[in-house]
């Protein structure tokens, strides 16, 4: 008989698969392409991406658990929380491009090589690779399987800051790790509070495709952010993005019902040691891809 829902021992073998995954992933694609370029480099991270969101569908097969019911696949959409995750993600992206041009000056004065967030000006690879994919994988993964497997956490604010923290510290990216913390965070309460992961899938791909639009703008200009630079239109629209995204995470939670039910697993039961281990070592494997990047 398939489970219905994911358990909190379900979250340390989860994101353990899916670092897992993207290790062995990243190494085996870069034997097959090398330092590929072109449509090439496209392929390859369009391949590391389902890669990703295949660890969704397994993982659900391995623990025999019923996946459209546990990712909340099998739920429709309510325009109340999508329309209001839309707001705030707009809010949200003006708010954290200037912390996260704040962050890339501060790791370069301290004698490291600035990250680089730039996207390639390709505009059907930056829609199916950079906007669609990750959109549907990444859910899949981080909304559908990780975020449900915390949803019985009596701390809700605890469980989407795990969500957010594990997010941020998968995509090993200095640049943006206070954005991706924050988007991350943000995602799990809209998919756990509207009780649909189409809700989270809707919201991401808004966010993705936004970022792409803007990256053929002067807004997609890293000098543009630089607070040195151009310090009162940076500093207002950092100050207006941190509180509109701030006021519509009080409306969204003032105006919306919750579904947020969580399981019906006991908090009383046993704590899963193993789980708790496999989720140390792969945090720790983030972590150092994390320190490694600095010095790339």
């Amino acid at each position: 008989m398939l489970r219905l829902n994911y358990e909190k021992r379900d979250l340390g073998f989860s994101f353990g698969l899916a670092v897992a995954m993207m290790v062995i992933s990243s190494l085996l694609l870069t034997l097959i392409f090398g330092e590929a370029e072109g449509w090439k480099s496209w392929l390859m991270q369009a391949i590391y991406t389902l890669l990703i969101g295949a660890v969704a569908p397994v993982y659900a097969a391995i623990t025999k658990t019923n996946p459209l019911t546990a990712m909340k696949l099998n739920v429709r959409p309510r325009w109340a929380h999508i329309s209001w995750g839309l707001a705030a993600n707009v809010f949200l992206i003006f708010g954290m491009m200037p912390l996260n041009s704040m962050l890339m000056d501060a790791i370069q004065a301290m004698g490291l090589s600035r990250p680089a967030v730039n996207l390639p000006e390709d505009i059907t690879g930056l829609i199916i690779v950079g906007a669609i994919l990750p959109a549907f994988c990444e859910e899949a993964v981080f909304r559908g399987t990780v975020a449900q497997s915390v949803s019985s956490m009596r701390n809700r604010l605890g469980a989407i800051t795990v969500c957010g923290g594990l997010f941020a510290l998968f995509h090993a990216n200095p640049a943006q790790t206070i954005h991706q913390f924050v988007l991350g965070a943000f995602l799990a309460l809209l998919v756990l509070r509207s009780g649909s992961l189409w809700t989270g899938i809707a919201v991401h791909l808004f966010n993705n495709a936004l970022v792409v639009a803007l990256n053929f703008t002067v807004l997609g200009r890293d000098d543009f952010w630089s607070v040195s630079g151009n310090t009162a239109t940076v500093l207002s629209l950092l100050f207006a993005g941190l509180v509109g995204f701030a006021l519509c995470v009080f409306g969204y939670m003032r105006t919306t019902r919750s579904f947020w039910t969580g399981s019906t697993e006991d908090e009383t039961a046993k704590r899963n040691t193993d789980s708790f281990m496999v989720l140390g070592v792969a945090i720790g494997v983030c972590v150092l891809l994390w320190v490694t990047s600095l010095f790339a």
